[in-house]
């Protein structure tokens, strides 16, 4: 940028005419006219008054861009501003503690410290509830990702929680006493003119019968230094800046907040569209396509508050409470006719059902052969076989497995479906308005009477032989232990002896080297 337009900048900013510039740096309005449209380049004293006039340096003037010099010098001013304020409040604050006496102090100093202790009650009590929502609405993911999210959210609320606190601590203090306080001293130029001044107020004063006589004196005293209530709320740059990180972190957490609402919205969406596929329920369908419509509605709002929090833009209060009060009436509907499709629906449960399979197995019995029922669905039946004939009950999706374990066997449910094919399935039943428990599985085993008390005597017997085992065992570990204490204690014995001994050649050497002292 040219010397013309920076000109122009700064005239359009200083809100100057060409004539009114002129008539500042003592040229006419035509001399202007055409330094900014560089037919003409202003003397060198006239480019310093500039300078001077507009608190620039030539270089800027000159060379550089006058609207990124201006912001930078706002950023400055704006740094400058912050730091005043922040040694003004230190300065206000010491002056003000030095002008009150003793009892004042403590006082001050006791509501600090009662504010304190309310502020981390607060805090701790809106992080316990915050937690417990959190924990609960995270519970689904993975457990890495979990106390991922949950460390994340528990970091930005102890700096949220901290920033807040200071900023409500130095803002309270500030109404409380800085706004409240201010120390007058009187000039010692004018302590005369002054003194005069309050003579008068006195005077006037015990004439309108606001003060007695008696407390004309007290006045008096009090005229060099007093403290006065101060009605001006003036603000502090730097307790505004503290309110802006605070207010950066909180837009931040609700910025998370819409993400989740975001992706909500993309699952209720999709949730729609495949609920088209339940077309044939009546009732169910048409309740919860109302239903999902009203609860997309509900997230759209929640999107657009958090969207006008986050750019600080104005929320239209009446069209989202209307629009609020739809959706609930639509969810409401929706509830309503989903409750009465359910009325419909055949819940089935049972084993026998047509939709359940049957398929057997025959087994030798052996001595030590028993089941393990881990799943709870296993019936023994008496009969006349000495074989063990294993009867499944299954659904066609679903299958009944004998997992051979060597010592024991064990039944298992699996699938032998791919998952396409069993929401096929799930599709179909509730098309027919019918719910089937698919995972409903079902062992019987017929034998005869003795192979049953055997295969339950067997299990017994297993369990207490690994009963037995886990018993020797501990004894063993015990016993080992208690070896071990016994080679430390020896250990310890040697050490002492080895240290006798030491001792013993020690004395045995010096006795022998007197021995030899005396021969010679």
């Amino acid at each position: 940028m040219n010397l013309a337009d920076n000109l122009k900048k700064i005239r359009s900013d200083n809100k100057l005419s060409q004539e009114q510039l002129a008539e500042k740096l003592g040229v006419s309005r035509q001399s202007v006219s055409k330094w900014e449209s560089g037919q003409a380049y202003p003397e060198m004293d006239k480019v310093l008054q500039i300078c001077q006039l507009f608190d620039l340096n030539i270089d800027e003037l000159l060379n550089q861009d006058i609207k990124e010099v201006t912001v930078n010098k706002k950023a400055q001013n704006n740094i400058n501003k912050f730091v005043d304020d922040f040694l003004g409040y230190i300065t206000k604050t010491i002056d003000m503690f030095s002008s009150m006496n003793l009892k004042s102090k403590i006082k001050c100093i006791f509501e600090q410290l009662v504010i304190i202790g309310l502020l981390i009650i607060v805090f701790i009590i809106v992080g316990f509830i915050g937690s417990n929502i959190i924990q609960n609405i995270i519970a689904f993911l993975p457990d890495k990702l979990y106390f991922f999210i949950f460390n994340l959210f528990e970091s930005i609320y102890i700096i949220i929680a901290l920033i807040l606190g200071i900023v409500l601590l130095l803002h309270i203090f500030k109404v409380r006493y800085l706004d409240y306080y201010v120390i007058v001293k009187e000039d010692n130029k004018n302590i005369t003119e002054d003194r005069t001044e309050k003579a008068e107020f006195i005077e006037n004063a015990i004439k309108e019968n606001i003060v007695s006589e008696d407390k004309k004196i007290v006045l008096e005293k009090k005229s060099e230094k007093i403290i006065i209530r101060d009605p001006n709320h003036s603000g502090y740059k730097f307790i505004s800046g503290l309110l802006k990180i605070f207010l950066f972190l909180i837009k931040t957490i609700v910025t998370f907040i819409a993400l989740f609402f975001c992706l909500s919205l993309i699952a209720l969406v999709v949730y729609l569209i495949v609920s088209l596929l339940f077309i044939q329920t009546g009732f169910l369908f048409v309740g919860n396509v109302i239903f999902t419509i009203g609860l997309i509605i509900i997230n759209l709002l929640i999107l657009i508050i958090n969207y006008n929090f986050i750019i600080t833009k104005k929320t239209k209060k009446t069209k989202l409470a209307t629009s609020f009060i739809i959706s609930l009436i639509l969810v409401g509907i929706g509830i309503g006719f989903i409750s009465i499709g359910i009325t419909r629906f055949n819940f089935i449960n049972d084993i026998n059902h047509e939709s359940f399979l049957e398929d057997e197995k025959v087994i030798a019995m052996t001595d030590d052969l028993f089941f393990e029922d881990y799943y709870g669905m296993i019936d023994y039946v008496e009969s006349d076989d000495e074989d063990i004939k294993i009867v499944y009950k299954h659904s066609k999706y679903c299958d009944v497995a004998l997992n051979d374990y060597g010592e024991f066997s064990y039944f298992y449910p699996t699938c032998n479906s791919n998952f396409l094919e069993i929401i096929r399935a799930i599709i179909a039943d509730i098309n027919n308005k019918e719910i089937i428990n698919y995972e409903k599985n079902k062992v019987t085993i017929y034998t005869s009477k003795e192979n049953i008390e055997k295969i339950k005597e067997n299990r017994i017997k297993y369990f207490n032989n690994r009963e037995a085992e886990i018993e020797e065992y501990n004894n063993l570990n015990d016993e080992i232990n208690k070896l071990n204490e016994a080679l430390s204690d020896k250990e310890s014995e040697i050490e002492s002896l080895k240290e006798q001994i030491l001792a013993k050649d020690e004395l045995i050497n010096s006795l022998n080297d007197q021995i030899d002292n005396n021969g010679e």
